[in-house]
């Protein structure tokens, strides 16, 4: 997996170079945008980490033009105390994630991680001929955290989409989000504080393990149904858990709000899709794709 750190400030980006290299990461570095964009040409890496506030070209106007390219890099922004709205704004351009500065280590190499895995699992279905009428099934899955990317993968396969790299990047990293938020806070019952005590602790592995071990958990299993027809894609995602409030999430478009952990991965999900809504008591999710807004 190709990293490409676009960033001004020397600080950050020795930071960035340090700790990619310490995990022996390939990467290249650009002091700003016009930079990273030449380097990204040649370079076609799989993740752009990109500053948002830089001289000569910044990180917005960086995004649009890969974006113009189609391509399918996926692009996390960095930002400062002071520029929350922009990242906003980079999801609404095409940006796939975002982080705050300063920088954490534990949560960029869990995001790193994430992504290799889903990178390394990509697989292309022929497109098959004809016109899609509708399409359906079902697909159920145990409890296992660290097989989120294959279970990602074999929905997209079982999806059979025809549609650009980008979109398809675009589902698999909002299924990533909504799959992972399904089997942590329902499968597995664990709270958001918990989440954010054992990211800081470097110790979230464990915390899998540990409600791994209760059978009540352990057995519960997460459905997914899809449907497709002419004008729209949909998955269901259903897990065994009791559900949480999901209207007392906060907006994280709220400056306060923006930055925080809880309830980002929801936030972002409904940048990579057209619409995201829960059901009833909040184990059920839908996630839609207008096939119009696609084209």
């Amino acid at each position: 997996m190709k990293v490409l750190i676009v960033e001004d400030d020397h600080a950050s980006r020795f930071f960035l170079e340090s700790l990619l290299e310490s995990n022996r990461y390939d990467f290249k570095s650009a002091s700003n945008g016009i930079e990273g964009l030449n380097i990204f040409e040649e370079y076609k890496p799989d993740i752009i980490l990109t500053d948002i506030q830089m001289p000569i070209m910044g990180g917005l106007e960086l995004l649009e033009a890969i974006r113009d390219k189609k391509s399918d890099t996926i692009v996390v922004m960095v930002t400062a105390f002071g520029t929350e709205n922009y990242a906003v704004q980079a999801l609404h351009l095409g940006a796939n994630n975002y982080l705050k500065k300063p920088v954490s280590s534990q949560e960029l190499l869990r995001l790193l991680k994430k992504y290799k895995a889903i990178i390394s699992s990509k697989y292309s279905p022929d497109v098959l001929p004809g016109r899609l009428m509708y399409r359906k099934f079902q697909l159920e899955f145990n409890t296992e955290f660290h097989k989120i990317p294959k279970i990602v993968d074999k929905v997209i396969v079982e999806s059979n989409l025809d549609i650009d790299d980008n979109e398809k990047v675009n589902i698999e990293l909002g299924l990533v989000e909504l799959i992972t938020n399904s089997i942590e806070h329902g499968n597995l019952n664990i709270t958001y504080s918990e989440k954010q005590e054992a990211l800081n602790n470097g110790n979230l592995d464990e915390l899998y393990f540990e409600r791994m071990k209760n059978p009540v958990f352990k057995n519960r299993i997460i459905t997914i149904d899809f449907f497709a027809d002419n004008d729209k894609l949909q998955w269901t995602i259903s897990d065994g858990g009791t559900g949480f409030d999901w209207k007392s999430l906060p907006d994280p478009t709220d400056e306060e709000h923006l930055l925080e952990l809880n309830g980002r991965g929801v936030f972002i999900s409904r940048f990579l899709f057209d619409k995201v809504e829960y059901l009833g008591i909040g184990n059920i999710v839908v996630a839609t794709k207008i096939i119009s807004k696609m084209s």
